[in-house]
């Protein structure tokens, strides 16, 4: 039998077809889909997760779920997500599953502080993990990270993170009130180490996607650093550029 994730999601894909929910309007909220369909808002989520990778909604945090096209437009197996705001971070943050593999107290040797644009002597959690799809049980793990967090708030980490399906940066917001001001991303092609690819239940040396995310509070701080490696096939990153409009003269 299907779960009942992928039943809504069809469900839901016919409905789109036949014109009950028309391309260029919203959908019912999740908790009105919940109700509608007798179903929990994470089977909601899951089933529209489906329908966003297969190109057939949008979803916007704070904006609702805009229905695109009325068939699928998209097939490949990768992770395909657009991420311009933090907002849209968020999001990515709460529709796949991190799981962590390990955590341990490091002190910034030179190197490190390098890496990390920081200086020497300042500490840090270090968290390895991976995310997965939240759609599909069968599917190999979308991403490695490793994650360097302020070492204040490693006992926080070490309570709450295995168990919150949210950003890191999220949580440290909700305990302590630091926010996050900007986030300064670099994306460069790398290869896969041995022990990360079998993780990813992918080839060594295979060619992967590296996202470096870090952090910065309102003081120009960094906080967080995240290292993703993203096996080739298996993610696709959006950005949507525009063009602003010419003050008149």
């Amino acid at each position: 039998m299907s779960p009942r994730y992928s039943i809504l999601a069809t469900a839901l894909l016919e409905q789109i077809a036949a014109g009950k929910h028309p391309v260029g309007h919203l959908l019912p909220s999740e908790h009105e889909l919940a109700e509608l369909h007798d179903v929990s808002r994470s089977t909601v989520r899951a089933a529209l997760l489906q329908l966003q990778n297969l190109g057939v909604i949008s979803r916007r945090r704070g904006a609702g779920t805009l229905v695109e096209a009325s068939r699928p437009t998209a097939t490949s197996a990768a992770y395909n997500q657009s991420l311009g705001t933090f907002d849209d971070l968020v999001q990515y943050a709460d529709a796949t599953e991190r799981r962590v593999l390990e955590m341990a107290d490091v002190v910034a040797d030179d190197d490190l502080a390098r890496r990390l644009q920081s200086r020497p002597g300042r500490r840090w959690l270090h968290v390895s993990a991976i995310r997965v799809r939240t759609d599909d049980d069968a599917a190999a793990p979308i991403c490695w990270t490793d994650l360097y967090i302020d070492g204040d708030y490693a006992a926080l980490m070490r309570r709450e993170l295995p168990s919150y399906r949210h950003a890191v940066a999220a949580l440290i917001e909700e305990r302590h009130g630091r926010r996050v001001s900007e986030i300064r991303q670099t994306i460069r092609a790398a290869g896969l180490t041995d022990m990360i690819a079998r993780t990813l239940a992918a080839a060594t040396g295979d060619h992967a996607l590296e996202i470096t995310r870090r952090y910065v509070d309102a003081a120009g701080i960094a906080f967080i650093t995240t290292f993703s490696l993203h096996p080739g096939d298996r993610f696709a990153y959006e950005m949507r550029l525009q063009r602003r409009a010419a003050s008149g003269g």
